[in-house]
């Protein structure tokens, strides 16, 4: 395990675990040598980077010893590298003008014939939230919050981290005009959030076209945008919510001579570029960009036949998309991605009970579905209302950072 900071201080070397050993001992007091053990700091870190994010909640509260040890950067990084490899389906349920956020082990063994899996309640948060704008990268969520500012109805940008129950509204563009589309994206070497935000402004010469390209980085301290440039105009096409793989965010886009490709900008050195297809897919009939293991896959659209899954082809220089896959109709599903080994997922985008998440063989032609269970006992125990909207996660992992 990565060793902790030597700077600790000496009192945290050595913490003391309660051991209660009989009923009758239970009051015993936490400095009677005889009901305490000392344990190595080395040992506690490795129990707690094994826990979930609400028992470190839980344990940031035991003192402020605790408190300044769980939010130091190097624990927050080796607690993020633990979670990775137990990554989650994460849940945004919209009900009653509040969203709640659930979770669960991303399921496994999919051969076996019953499946049903646990989830686990973070908590809810109020707002009236933009449904058509949810995005999630590496455990934050990015919403759009309708709130009343200067008596003049907005809205305004928030991350929220389900892990931590942190709420962060970010300022406000400054832009010449009020159509704007944000993206939420993740720089893995230098460990950065940044949110891109596209003006798109309306001329009769050239259709639409973008002419502010805007970067936030989320930081401890003052949040401020600032301005970029792009030398390819070009503006994102409302229902593409982008997706970030490995640093570098996608989103479908439109140039001003009505040609469609894939923006990518890259979160780290913020330069922008495009996939086109000479060959290939007609870009138009793209419907859904996902992180097909590791890379950029595309659901294509075919009208009066099945969906077809194109992947980014590496080996290539303009890593054009090749082709892999046909898939069952996926326009009516509310939420798609693909698995860790290649298997297609979804959601039904209506509301159903019991509640399914379904998995797709691209070998077997096969479809098998989890029941997902928590989400009706906490929030629709006799009630029934179907939530306003919901939203489903790959990927997901609890990060304890505190921004």
């Amino acid at each position: 395990m990565v060793a902790m900071n030597k700077r600790t201080n000496n009192s945290m070397d050595r913490c003391k675990i309660v051991r209660r050993r009989t009923q009758s001992s239970a009051l015993t007091s936490v400095g009677d040598s005889e009901n305490t053990t000392t344990l190595p700091l080395d040992l506690i870190i490795e129990i707690l980077l094994r826990q979930h994010a609400k028992t470190i909640a839980i344990c940031r509260c035991v003192s402020k010893q605790w408190s300044s040890l769980l939010r130091r950067q190097d624990f927050t990084e080796l607690y993020l590298k633990s979670s990775l490899s137990r990554r989650r389906l994460l849940f945004a349920i919209e009900f009653e003008c509040k969203w709640h956020f659930f979770s669960c082990p991303q399921p496994r063994n999919l051969d076996k014939h019953a499946t049903v899996v646990e989830t686990d309640y973070h908590m809810s948060l109020s707002g009236d939230w933009n449904d058509n704008t949810c995005l999630s990268s590496n455990g934050f969520v990015y919403l759009l919050d309708k709130q009343i500012l200067k008596g003049k109805l907005e809205r305004v940008p928030v991350i929220y981290n389900p892990s931590t129950g942190q709420r962060i509204p970010l300022p406000k563009v400054r832009a010449k005009n009020s159509n704007l589309t944000s993206f939420l994206g993740y720089d893995p070497i230098d460990k950065q959030f940044k949110v891109l935000s596209i003006t798109v402004t309306f001329d009769r010469r050239v259709q639409h076209s973008s002419n502010e390209h805007q970067v936030l980085t989320l930081d401890k301290g003052k949040l401020s945008w600032r301005k970029i440039e792009c030398s390819f105009p070009h503006y994102p096409i409302n229902y593409s919510n982008g997706i970030c793989i490995n640093g570098v965010l996608y989103y479908i886009a439109v140039r001003s001579n009505m040609t469609t490709l894939i923006a990518c900008f890259d979160v780290r050195s913020e330069k922008f570029s495009f996939i086109e297809s000479e060959k290939g897919p007609r870009l138009t009939q793209i419907f859904l960009l996902i992180n097909y293991m590791g890379k950029l896959g595309v659901v294509i659209q075919v009208l009066g036949g099945q969906d077809e899954l194109w992947v980014q082809d590496d080996t290539k220089k303009d890593k054009s998309l090749k082709y892999i896959s046909v898939m069952p109709r996926t326009s009516i599903q509310k939420s798609i991605w693909a698995t860790d080994t290649g298997e297609i997922a979804w959601v039904l985008s209506q509301w159903t009970r019991p509640f399914y998440v379904f998995y797709y063989n691209l070998e077997k032609k096969s479809v098998r579905k989890v029941e997902i269970k928590g989400i009706e006992e906490k929030l629709l125990i006799g009630i029934e209302d179907s939530p306003e909207a919901h939203f489903t996660f790959l990927d997901h992992v609890e990060d304890v950072m505190f921004l």
